[in-house]
């Protein structure tokens, strides 16, 4: 083996040790089981809240269903009670644990003023790790369990009021729990809220049949169908667009509103967009755009963090929550607007918006709507992990595939460098003038053509690469990598302009660069390809540059449309504008212009 391919050898290591992407691999696909684990328990214990006519008595079974599929071995609910002074005194009044595991209730209680750290980010909708080797006192039994190893407390709200909390317990092991997990564990604890506010509204259903007459009882016995029957339909429903125009309508002819619109937001693209729409008891086309930025909004800026619905006389204002919604409610004759939040935590993740020829503000405090809200919030959280789930197992497939090419392209690629080193020490190859040589010097060109195309397809398809050394040592790492001596050099210019640019947008950013890349590469036949990444005051600006032999047709019916489909899509998907200049024996350039977030 001679020096070149010891360094070759050593390098592939280095870049692509076996054991790291064998472990990324299963930690994402472990964390992936779980999550839908989780999931698919949430789904049957709302289904199991649902049917039961006894919601408390039905808690350990759900916490069970939920315990196990997070592989915990204590789940329990915490309530408050107000004690003398306005203190609230949690206490656990349901719990769950597995065989072996000692129980702690009887004698678990924990005062919120005790430990204010863990309240105020409960309060706030976060959900808190807790593991004994942290520097923080917690010895009391109700926050800490017993032989607790770690903890993950998870907040219950109720129309946004934070209600209580469920802790899932590990004492065999100290195991961390990922972002993903935690988010299918609030929104496990989503649905005991959900269950806890139902059987709120079951007792005021049953203290008006007291009360009112039955002209009320029938009135409140038909909301409680609604409810449930949307509850069907959104175990049911799989599509969220159609399971919340059926929503919107029930929920206008209930209320005898003239129009109304959900709204949601779409964090990916910093925007809020209504998904349905509804006037005159027809679902349409809204009259009015579909998306607006979070900037600048008025939406964000007067009722994006706020909790409490917002009643707008359409009279006696002149401006617009939407563009050009004022018009649109003046021209329809519409007297008033209720805005009611939809609320996940402490973050407003869309709003219900109703129009009425009348004046109504009672209507804002309509038990029956906050329960709608609810339902259309889970709806909404629902259909996001589903879509996480998604795109988690598509980088469990892309980390696969990435190894599979390591370990058989890219290593055969090796195998055939060291063969030809081994060949090129036979007497016959090192004749003066000798065919053999210069043919194998040639299949030593292909090889190590062939190995670093294995390369960058690996580092394509390796996940997050932007996490933790930045978009700017990424691209870098791809200029390295993608240069061949004696054929194509790869430079990079830019220096440091992370800052701002959030971590999905940094991802794509490095995929459209090494798409521009290879496409150069491979088809431009470059001496130079160039990448920069610029940061102006209102833009930042990706452009890839060569100096190959360019392109007569951009379109996507060329042999490199797949390519440029695959850009512009990413591009599009971060809001960002993607161009491709190129002409015939004056190279290419690929830009790729995103907006930045205070512009």
């Amino acid at each position: 083996m001679n020096v070149e391919t010891e360094q070759v050898s050593v390098l592939e290591e280095h870049l692509f040790p076996q054991s790291q992407c064998a472990e990324e691999w299963s930690q994402i696909s472990d964390s992936l089981q779980r999550r839908e684990g989780l999931l698919a328990a949430s789904a049957r214990a709302s289904r199991l809240l649902l049917e039961a006519p006894d919601v408390r008595g039905t808690v350990p079974d759900v916490l069970r269903l939920l315990g196990e599929a997070a592989h915990v071995d204590r789940v329990t609910l915490m309530l408050p009670e107000l004690q003398p002074g306005d203190e609230l005194l949690f206490s656990v009044v349901s719990e769950w644990v597995a065989e072996g595991v000692p129980q702690i209730s009887g004698a678990c209680h924990c005062s919120a003023s005790q430990y204010p750290a863990v309240f105020d980010e409960l309060r706030a909708g976060r959900s808190v790790c807790l593991s004994p080797d942290l520097a923080l006192d917690y010895s009391a039994i109700g926050l800490e369990g017993i032989g607790t190893k770690s903890k993950a407390i998870v907040p219950v709200f109720v129309a946004g009021e934070f209600t209580g909390v469920v802790a899932f317990d590990n004492t065999r092991q100290r195991r961390a729990i990922d972002s993903a997990e935690l988010s299918a564990l609030e929104t496990a604890a989503g649905v005991i809220g959900a269950a806890l506010h139902r059987e709120r509204l079951v007792e005021d259903v049953r203290q008006a049949h007291e009360r009112a007459a039955e002209e009320r009882v029938a009135e409140l016995a038909k909301a409680n169908a609604v409810i449930r029957g949307n509850l069907e339909r959104l175990a049911g429903e799989p599509d969220l667009h159609a399971f919340l125009g059926h929503m919107l309508l029930e929920t206008a002819r209930q209320f005898d509103a003239a129009s109304g619109s959900i709204i949601a937001s779409k964090e990916s693209l910093r925007e809020w967009r209504i998904l349905a729409h509804v006037r005159n008891g027809q679902l349409e086309t809204p009259q009015v755009r579909v998306n607006v930025p979070f900037a600048g909004s008025p939406l964000t800026e007067l009722f994006g963090r706020s909790p409490q619905p917002a009643y707008i006389n359409v009279e006696h204002t002149n401006w617009e929550i939407w563009p050009g919604d004022l018009e649109f409610h003046r021209g329809e004759g519409h007297v008033s607007v209720l805005l009611y939040p939809l609320v996940f935590g402490a973050q407003n993740v869309g709003f219900f918006v109703l129009s009425f020829h009348r004046h109504a503000p009672e209507i804002q405090h309509s038990e029956l709507l906050v329960a709608l809200a609810q339902q259309a919030t889970l709806a909404i959280q629902l259909t996001r992990l589903a879509h996480s789930a998604k795109d988690a197992a598509v980088l469990v497939e892309r980390t696969r595939i990435g190894q599979e090419i390591h370990d058989g392209l890219a290593q055969a690629f090796t195998g055939i460098l060291m063969q030809l080193g081994a060949a090129e020490e036979f007497p016959s190859c090192r004749r003066k003038n000798s065919e053999l040589a210069g043919i194998l010097s040639r299949i030593r060109d292909l090889a190590r053509d062939g190995l670093a195309e294995a390369r960058r397809s690996v580092t394509a398809l390796r996940v997050d690469q932007t996490r933790p050394a930045g978009l700017e040592t990424a691209l870098r790492q791809l200029a390295d990598r993608s240069t061949v001596p004696g054929r194509v050099r790869c430079i990079f210019e830019g220096g440091d302009f992370s800052i701002g640019l959030r971590p999905e947008h940094e991802h794509e950013i490095l995929r459209i660069a090494q798409e521009a890349v290879s496409n150069a590469v491979r088809h431009a036949h470059p001496n130079v390809v160039r990448i920069s990444m610029t940061d102006e005051p209102a833009h930042w600006i990706l452009r890839v540059t060569d100096d190959g032999i360019g392109m007569k047709d951009h379109a996507e019916s060329s042999g490199e449309g797949f390519g440029l489909i695959s850009m512009r899509q990413r591009a599009l998907a971060i809001g960002g504008e993607w161009h491709l200049e190129s002409q015939p024996g004056r190279g290419t350039r690929v830009s790729v212009r995103l907006q930045k977030p205070s512009a």
